[in-house]
């Protein structure tokens, strides 16, 4: 399923950055440009990152909490 349309992103691109330890919308963002176009699509990255079980849950700004 494409979750960013302005850029063409995939929920499976998105979930891969995700494993690969990418746990904010910013580093998805740099990682695959998803996000970054009318950002209507940001929230439901932020909830793919957030249901994705990430031990590490992150901020906006790429910090982790606690760190």
């Amino acid at each position: 399923m494409i979750v960013c349309l302005c850029k063409g992103v995939s929920s499976r691109t998105i979930l891969d950055e995700v494993r690969r330890g990418n746990c904010s919308v910013k580093g998805i963002a740099q990682a695959c440009q998803a996000g970054r176009g009318c950002g209507s699509c940001v929230e439901q990255i932020r909830e793919m990152i957030q249901s994705s079980g990430s031990a590490a849950r992150a901020h906006d700004d790429g910090t982790v909490p606690g760190r």
